[in-house]
């Protein structure tokens, strides 16, 4: 059966309509998978040379060390770039086939993947070489099944995290949470997962029964997987939690409707859902730019306003680049809708600036660390809900290139064009121009007040920007909508 599965899957895809559509990102995803196999099996023969240079007589020991951050960095990584297996389950479900072979090829079909090829090719040839030659055949199995297992708990557990998001996003925040609270408690020396690696796989030299701890968490990661699916293979399992929710933004004019209805459409779908989470990475960023000398500098670099301003703002531009592709399948119904086009704008901009509000808000914590952070930070933020967002909105006018927001974003080059580039780049140039000018006249806090001030006038124009967008819609929208339907 698990046979039968596999062929139905493959001509699934070689006899899509879309199977040819997509030909150039699935070129460059192969070369780019080739490329970063090729770089770490090239990373695995060197591994005992570089660790040798860091840490002669030692290199042991070191790569003890590294194992455990290792897997820890997997985690997070596998969490936002590797896609979850699916499969069409309603013409088999009304067949008889056992849901155990139908969980049976879930699981076997996630084990394609990158992520887990990466640590073989990464740390076997350093096992071979250096493990087997020093140690033995005996500590060799035992630190090969230990990787391998630990790899595959990891695997299995980031899949069940994941469609435990899904089904409740309360999970996604205590994993995000718990992540960051790892990453605090190790820099501030409560606990160094240096130390416990190296305490650990050093005792695998002469006790080897210790490789059954990463097997025993394997098998744990894989039955609570198992039982999840199990408990959810149904195709109406969704259906009361879906009609139930009641996010609502009444307090608002009409066009509330239009920004609960699109706030809904976020958390329900995988391509907007991942796009959002993925870019509140970027609020930690803070940690590695921000410290008490950073306003001290003699020369302050044009980093110093840039990465501030995708730390603050990253989360809307990235919405931004596909602001009207989001409800391709529904355009139609929302060109004509009783909502109107003004109210259609004005709902999009609304929720440009709640999505640029909450990480701003996050970040004026970095003030702790230096209050001179709070003014950059608020200048950045005027700039940006002020004059980008309104020209981004207008330059987005003229984007008719569709998107299946089902499908991940990770790798999805799909309504990917000139727009979605401007809408990017557009800000960069206009705030690095307005800081290059104004700091070389004047000075740095100038050049801040100025970024706020070319923000803040424009608020007061705010329907003259909505009426400018409006009007280019008009003679749009049916571009847009003979372009969406082509996606």
């Amino acid at each position: 059966m698990l046979f039968s599965l596999i062929v139905n899957e493959t001509k699934k895809i070689i006899r899509s309509r879309h199977a040819g559509a997509s030909l150039f990102g699935q070129i460059f995803l192969g070369l780019l998978i080739v490329y970063l196999l090729s770089s770490a099996i090239l990373l695995g023969v060197m591994l005992d040379s570089i660790l040798h240079k860091l840490t002669p007589g030692k290199e042991f020991d070191t790569f003890c060390g590294i194992l455990f951050y290792y897997f820890l960095i997997d985690i997070p990584l596998r969490y936002w770039f590797q896609e979850l297996p699916t499969l069409s389950v309603k013409p088999y479900l009304i067949q008889n086939v056992k849901k155990s072979q139908l969980i049976s090829f879930l699981n076997l079909r996630s084990l394609l993947s990158l992520f887990n090829l990466i640590p073989l090719v990464l740390f076997i040839p350093f096992i071979v070489g250096t493990v087997l030659a020093k140690f033995g055949v005996s500590v060799f199995i035992a630190f090969l099944v230990c990787l391998f297992f630990l790899m595959l708990a990891n695997h299995f557990m980031v899949i069940y995290l994941k469609r435990k998001s899904i089904i409740n996003s309360k999970w996604l925040f205590g994993f995000v949470l718990l992540i960051v609270t790892i990453i605090l408690c190790n820099a501030n020396n409560v606990f160094s997962f240096s130390a416990i690696s190296k305490y650990f796989f050093p005792q695998i030299l002469t006790n080897y029964w210790l490789a059954v701890i990463p097997f025993l968490l394997f098998l744990w990661a894989f039955f609570l997987n198992q039982s999840l699916l199990k408990a959810n293979f149904y195709l109406d399992i969704d259906a009361n939690s879906k009609t139930s929710s009641n996010l609502s933004l009444q307090w608002t004019d009409s066009f509330g409707d239009l920004v609960s209805n699109e706030l809904k459409l976020i958390f329900r779908n995988k391509r907007p859902r991942n796009t959002i989470l993925m870019s509140f990475i970027f609020l930690l960023y803070g940690f590695m730019l921000y410290d008490k000398d950073l306003f001290n500098e003699q020369s302050l670099r044009m980093i110093i306003i840039v990465m501030p301003y995708m730390i603050t703002c990253l989360i809307s531009l990235n919405y931004l680049q596909f602001l009207f592709s989001w409800q391709t399948a529904h355009i139609e119904q929302l060109m004509i809708s009783k909502h109107g086009l003004t109210n259609y704008v004005k709902s999009k901009l609304s929720l440009l600036r709640i999505l640029n509000t909450i990480p701003f808000i996050i970040s004026l914590f970095y003030g702790i660390i230096d209050w001179r952070i709070i003014p950059l930070h608020i200048a950045l933020f005027l700039f940006n809900i002020g004059l980008i967002l309104p020209i981004g909105v207008l330059l987005n006018v003229y984007n008719s290139k569709g998107i299946d927001i089902s499908k991940s974003a990770n790798f999805n080059y799909q309504g990917v064009g000139i727009n979605s580039f401007l809408s990017t780049l557009i800000p960069l140039l206009l705030l690095m121009g307005i800081y290059s000018l104004v700091n070389l006249f004047f000075g740095f806090w100038p050049a801040v007040v100025a970024i706020g001030v070319a923000g803040f006038i424009p608020l007061f124009l705010q329907n003259w920007w909505i009426n400018q967008i409006v009007l280019r819609l008009k003679k749009q929208k049916y571009s847009i909508i003979a372009g969406f339907r082509q996606k």
